[in-house]
Formats: C-alpha cells, sequence, structure tokens
C-alpha cells in the first residue's frame, strides 16, 4: 500500500478509533442492565446455566430462588427483590450453591444480578431467534459477567459496520472521499451510535445487514445469502434486505439463482436455532413458540416507552430513550433519513432513474431496494396491528442511508447532481441539528 492510498484511509481510522473511544468512555456510567438489556443478557446466562456452564461465571456471584429458603441463614444478599423471592449473593458463593443444591425446590442461576422481572430466571427469549444472543454467551464466559463485557460484542461489530460502509461507499462511487462521508455520517448517526454500544439485537442486525449488502456489492451471492441469513438469525427484520436481494437476484440472474439465495439465507436462519429447539423439547415446540411469537409482533404492546411508526423515524419525532443517565437517544439522523429514502424511489423507478442518473448496474440497485424493503417491513409490521414500534430499530438499515446518499450523488447526472447534493446537505443538516442538544448533553455528562 503507497503513502497516498493510506492516507486515504486516515479519516476512516480517526472515524472507529472516535467511536471506540465513545463506546468506552460510556461504559463506566452504564453499569446496570440498560433499554432490553434485561431481556437478552438474561436469557443469555440462564442459557449458559442451562447447558451445564453456569460455574464458569461463579466468580460473579449466584442468585438463588425463592428466598429465603434457598441460602444458609447467615448468607445476606447483595440484591433481594422480595416481590419475587429472588436474592443474589455476591460473596459466599459457594456456601450458597451447596446449600441451595440440596434443598428442594431452588432455582439456581450463577452470574452477575438478573433484573427484577417475573420469571426471569427461566426466561430464554424466544420472541427472538437466537444467533446474536450466542454473542452475549461467548462473551461472557470468555471475558466476564458483567455489563461493560456484554457490549463488547456489539461494539466491535458496530466499529467493522463503519468499515465496510465506508468499503461499500469505496466499491459503489471510487472515491475515498464518498466513503469517508459515508462512514462519517453513519458515526453521526444517534440511533447507530447510542444503540450500537449495548447489548441489544438490533446492532447484530445492523452488522449482518451492512455486510450481506457489502458481500452483494462484490458480486459474491452465496457469501451475501449468508450474511443475510445470519441477520435473520439474530432478528427476524433481518428478513426485510434479504428479501430485496433475492429480487435483485431474480432482476439480474434469474428465479433458480433467486431460489438458491433465499433458500441459502433460510438455512443460515434455521441452523443456529438447533440448540434452542433441544433446550425447548424438540422442533414441535419451537415451531409452536415461533408461531405463536410472529403473531404477537403483530400486535401493541400495553402503554410504555415511547412508541413511533415509520415516518416518525424520517423526520425524528418521538424517539425512543434507552436511558437518561447517560443520555441516549435513538433520534437516528433524521431529515437524511428522509432524504435517503426519497432517492431510494427514484433510484428504483426505471424511468425517474433513467431521466435523472447515469446507468447503475443491479447490484448497485440493491442499496437503496434493501434500504427501501427494511423501511416498508416496518410499515408492514405496523399495518398488522403492531403499532408500538421503536424508534431504536433503525440501526437495522441506519448504514444504508449515507450509501445511498453517496450512491445518488455519485451517479446523478449533471442536470441533477446540485439538487441531489442540496437535498443530501439539507437531510444530514437537518439531522445535526435535531440532535445537536442531544450530543451537548452527553458532552455535558461526560465532562
Amino acid at each position: 500500500m503507497g503513502v497516498r492510498s493510506a492516507l486515504t484511509l486516515l479519516p476512516l481510522a480517526a472515524i472507529v478509533a472516535l467511536f471506540c473511544l465513545y463506546a468506552y468512555a460510556m461504559q463506566p456510567h452504564m453499569n446496570g442492565y440498560v433499554s432490553d438489556e434485561i431481556w437478552y443478557v438474561s436469557a443469555a446466562r440462564n442459557f449458559i446455566n442451562e447447558v451445564g456452564l453456569g460455574r464458569d461465571l461463579a466468580g460473579f456471584g449466584v442468585t438463588v430462588s425463592p428466598y429465603p429458603g434457598c441460602a444458609p441463614a447467615n448468607a445476606s444478599p447483595a440484591v433481594y427483590y422480595g416481590d419475587y423471592g429472588m436474592a443474589w449473593f455476591n460473596k459466599s458463593v459457594p456456601a450458597v450453591y451447596e446449600f441451595a443444591s440440596t434443598s428442594p425446590g431452588c432455582t439456581i442461576r450463577f452470574g452477575y444480578y438478573y433484573p427484577d422481572e417475573s420469571g426471569i430466571l427461566t426466561y430464554i427469549n424466544l420472541e427472538h431467534p437466537w444467533f446474536a444472543k450466542y454473542f452475549m454467551v461467548a462473551a461472557m464466559l470468555w471475558l466476564g459477567d458483567r455489563p461493560p463485557y456484554w457490549r463488547v460484542p456489539s461494539i466491535v461489530l458496530s466499529a467493522a459496520s463503519l468499515v465496510l460502509t465506508y468499503l461499500a461507499a469505496l466499491m459503489l462511487t471510487k472515491n475515498a472521499r464518498y466513503a469517508s462521508l459515508a462512514s462519517a455520517l453513519l458515526l453521526m448517526d444517534a440511533t447507530f451510535r447510542d444503540e450500537g454500544i449495548l447489548a441489544m439485537l438490533d446492532a447484530y442486525v445492523g452488522f449482518f445487514t451492512v455486510l450481506s449488502v457489502y458481500l452483494y456489492l462484490r458480486n459474491k451471492p452465496l457469501s451475501s445469502a449468508v450474511a443475510g441469513g445470519l441477520g435473520i438469525a439474530s432478528k427476524y427484520p433481518g428478513a426485510f434486505p434479504v428479501l430485496a436481494m433475492t429480487y435483485a437476484e431474480l432482476y439480474g440472474r434469474g428465479a433458480r439463482r433467486a431460489a438458491i439465495y433465499l433458500g441459502l439465507a433460510l438455512l443460515l436462519y434455521a441452523l443456529p436455532q438447533i440448540p434452542i429447539i433441544y433446550l425447548v423439547g424438540g422442533i414441535h415446540n419451537y415451531v409452536t413458540d415461533t408461531i405463536f411469537y410472529l403473531k404477537w409482533f403483530t400486535e401493541s404492546r400495553p402503554p410504555g416507552p415511547v412508541a413511533s411508526n415509520p415516518f416518525d423515524w424520517l423526520i425524528g419525532t418521538d424517539s425512543f430513550v434507552s436511558d437518561y443517565s447517560p443520555p441516549l437517544y435513538a433520534s437516528g439522523l433524521p431529515g437524511a433519513y428522509l432524504v435517503a429514502i426519497a432517492l431510494s424511489i427514484l433510484m428504483l423507478e426505471p424511468h425517474l432513474r433513467a431521466r435523472l442518473f447515469r446507468e447503475m448496474n443491479w447490484r448497485e440497485l440493491a442499496v437503496p431496494a434493501s434500504l427501501l424493503a427494511s423501511w416498508l417491513g416496518y410499515w408492514a409490521v405496523y399495518a398488522a396491528g403492531n403499532h408500538t414500534l421503536y424508534s431504536y430499530y433503525t440501526i437495522q438499515f441506519a448504514a444504508l442511508v449515507p450509501l445511498t446518499l453517496v450512491l445518488a450523488m455519485q451517479r446523478a447526472n449533471e442536470r441533477s447532481r446540485a439538487w441531489m447534493i442540496i437535498a443530501a446537505a439539507a437531510g444530514i443538516g437537518y439531522g445535526v441539528g435535531v440532535q445537536w442538544r442531544q450530543l451537548y448533553s452527553i458532552i455535558q455528562y461526560l465532562a
């Protein structure tokens, strides 16, 4: 690599370093569960205990239930949830374990303390596929059962998403400036920045989405299908971009290749579920549970966190708050979202594309198609009856927004290029303006 080539990578290195420094700086202020970590991390810990690896977490404490009754009288719990009869001990762990293991009817879970939720000691999180939670399992076993360690896989994959966004933009535009801009815009996305440092499933599906698109741009459809399938295996909305790229295969290579793409993606969704199928008692129970929860996803939840519809995400209203201390707001990069969706439609409609853009090949159109399919997929869920959607879902397609913007600006013809650049700049400016107060509050918090 020449000096000039190395210099072009400096902006990317700075962007990744900034994200990693931000993630590192935030961790000391998030010593407990944040948002839906209560479900995903607890399920991962329960899996570790169910498969006989719980003793590897003994150094991080032990939870027993019911309490009192399942611990020696002279042992004092560090955390006790009276409503659920659940107690966590970070001292005298061997004595507590020996007492509980010889007492009938006791549930024992090694590891960090659990959130105060009913039934949490047996919760497996069957609402969502399991692949992403295996990363949390691995982090707990290799690094430890503490909040910063749960989040390491999310942080690593989010940093990798910044790199993939750069590489995909470079492939689309052959311009390092556009590539640096795309990666910088992803870092400016509040949802990506704040959800990407948490142990949340959406960071995983976001990574596999951009990985799948990148591999597709490199003309590696089978590898793309594998990545897309792992996205579905992390969370069901990963299916939205897979459907878009299946259509691209149908358009560009024919029905047979489209069927292979979709079939391989579905196979890669299914394979990581095998341990959970065994854990829940077989394929019949797993299928029954899956069908139940797929129906559950079409229903609204009880009143709780701020909900929104997919259009709200484009303009930055009703954003989900993951935490107030530190302030973590899933407000995305509104405005830029809106412009990117509009440009996706212009690029995908053949007559408008011919009038506004220079030639694009069908693989490149997988970028706006995947963005639009992801956004419309959430509209389909909303239309089916689930009106409690949350803005942090946008991390799934956050990387596709800057890729769509730079593709549109670079491929615009002479008559439309200025308008494309103005539209993109206006959207980005709006997004930065919406989250400026949030950024300022984070800076104040960390100072």
